[in-house]
C-alpha cells in the first residue's frame, strides 16, 4: 500500500479505496483491514446498501463474507 502522509493512496498492484461496494460485482479486489491484507478475490455478491459483500471461493477456500461496520475496506 503506498502512503500519502498517513493516509494510504493506492496498493501495489495499483488499486484504490471504494465505498461504492454495490457497484464492486465480478470485479476483482484487496479486503484490508487496519493496514493489514486480508484477501484478494472476485466479489461474488455486493448488498445493494453497500454494507456487505461476498468474495467467491476459490480452490480450497470457500466464499467470504466481508462487511463495512467491522471496519473492512475494499480497494479495486
Amino acid at each position: 500500500m503506498t502512503m500519502l502522509g498517513t493516509r494510504p493512496v493506492k496498493t501495489a498492484t495499483g488499486r484504490g479505496r471504494r465505498e461504492d461496494w454495490s457497484q464492486l460485482t465480478g470485479r476483482t479486489v484487496e479486503v484490508w483491514m487496519q493496514g493489514e491484507h486480508i484477501a484478494t478475490g472476485i466479489v461474488d455478491q455486493a448488498a445493494d446498501d453497500d454494507s456487505v459483500l461476498w468474495i467467491a471461493g476459490a480452490g480450497a477456500d470457500t466464499r467470504r463474507l466481508f462487511d463495512k461496520f467491522s471496519g473492512y475496506q475494499i480497494w479495486a
